[in-house]
């Protein structure tokens, strides 16, 4: 497996770090100006909304940063 004390943040790391951190603006945003009511149906309609899009960027962060644990191979 992988130790967090042998673990050195790289680049993927960072990436995932700032995806998560812009797709949660967006619902958050969204519930203090439109309210939960209305968050929930951007969430269920079936249109593409931007909280739609921000759920597939928090995937996006997470899978970012479960790379970034994977072993690298440096070639010198």
């Amino acid at each position: 497996m992988f130790s967090l004390k042998s673990y050195k943040p790289n680049v993927l790391t960072a990436f995932g770090i700032i995806f998560l951190i812009s797709a949660a603006i967006v619902p958050i945003q969204n519930l203090i100006v439109w309210g939960p009511d209305f968050v929930y149906h951007f969430y269920t309609s079936s249109e593409i909304t931007a909280e739609k899009i921000s759920i597939g960027v928090i995937v996006l962060g997470i899978a970012f940063i479960l790379l970034s644990f994977k072993k690298q191979i440096h070639v010198e």
